[in-house]
Order: C-alpha cells, then structure tokens, then sequence
C-alpha cells in the first residue's frame, strides 16, 4: 500500500514540474510588439487574428505600448512536448502515460497562453481578466474562466509583465472565438482573437 502511495505522489509531483516546465516556455512572438487589429499570428499550428482590443491613441507609440497577447496549443501539441520531455529525461514508459492521460483529464480543449504588460502594476494582475470562448457562430459561450490572483513580474521598459497558461477542460472545435476581457476597462468586450487550424504546418 505504501509503494502504490509513493507512487502516486511522484507521478503527481512529475506532472507538476513537467506541466510547468512545459508551459513557461513563453514563445517571443507574444512579447515582441504591440499586436495590431487585423494582424495574424502563427503559434503550435494556429492562425491567431487579432479582431480587436485597446490601442494607444498615437500610432507612432505602438512599439512601446502596453502587450495584450494570447497563444493557444491543442492536446496534440502539449501531448508532444511531455514526450520530448520524456526523451530527455528518460522516463519510462507508463510515467509518460500517467502524465499524458493527467493533462487529458484537466486539458481536453488545450491551453490558452496568455502574455500582458502594463504600466501599471496593479492593472497587470491577472485577478482583474477574464476569459470567454464562443464558436464561430459567435454566439453563446463555450467556456468562461476567471484568471486568479497573479501579481505582475518586475517591471520593463513597457511596464509590468505577466504570463500564465490556462487549461481549457472541454473538447474546442478547429476554429473559434477567445475574448480576454478586463474588469476594470469601460468596455463590454476588451480584447477578441480568432483562432483558427493553420493550414499550413
């Protein structure tokens, strides 16, 4: 009884540090620059288009202005990466497979990255974002997620910086609508993307 006890702790020990390995690998392209309205974006084999979201006034400042940017990696991608993970660190066979078959359970529908600066510390902590996804009819929701409590990271030349990855626990089509929307904005809907397959690898 006790080997089987010990052998679950380090399994969900392993997931843990693998699960975090894995997800703060914080891809570049979300922390580059400013991301324009209408402005697509390639990351794990999805298109993401930018709809929306609050721009500086003056064009000349979009450089340096405040990052909202988001990321979205299916089951396939994250399944791929414990087994790179794997590779490396030579685990055996049903380690793998208790690590697969626990970010299944808790990431049916994938993770959802989710990168931000501010110049305000206060206003770059996740507690005040939410998350909406919507199918392509663009109506109803599929999934809703408040973001916790998450105090931003030292500051940079464009403000305070925060990232987390989100597990989505439904099954998304290819295609759909992610909202990241913000508590303390004046508006209905802050910040829309479509992400769609890429049809290119």
């Amino acid at each position: 009884m006790k080997t089987k006890s010990y052998q679950f702790l380090f399994t969900v020990i392993t997931v843990f540090f693998s699960t975090t390995l894995i997800s703060q690998d914080i891809n570049p392209e979300l922390y580059s620059r400013t991301w324009q309205d209408d402005e697509t974006r390639t990351f794990y084999g999805y298109d993401i288009t930018k709809i929306f979201g609050q721009l500086p006034n003056n064009p000349a400042t979009y450089n340096y202005s405040p990052i909202t940017a988001i990321a979205y990696k299916n089951m396939e991608s994250i399944e791929n990466d414990f087994r790179k993970v794997a590779e490396v660190q030579k685990w055996k066979p049903e380690v793998l497979e208790e690590n697969i078959k626990n970010v299944q359970s808790s990431s049916a529908g994938g993770q959802i990255q989710v990168y931000l600066t501010r110049y305000d510390a206060e206003r770059a902590n996740f507690q005040w974002f939410f998350i909406i996804i919507r199918g392509m009819d663009d109506k109803g929701k599929l999934w809703e997620y408040s973001l916790p409590y998450q105090f931003p990271q030292n500051p940079v030349n464009n403000g305070w910086w925060n990232y987390t990855t989100v597990e989505v626990p439904i099954e998304l089509p290819d295609n759909f609508y992610i909202y990241l929307n913000d508590r303390k904005s004046n508006f209905l809907s802050d910040f829309k993307f479509l992400v769609e397959k890429s049809k290119t690898k």
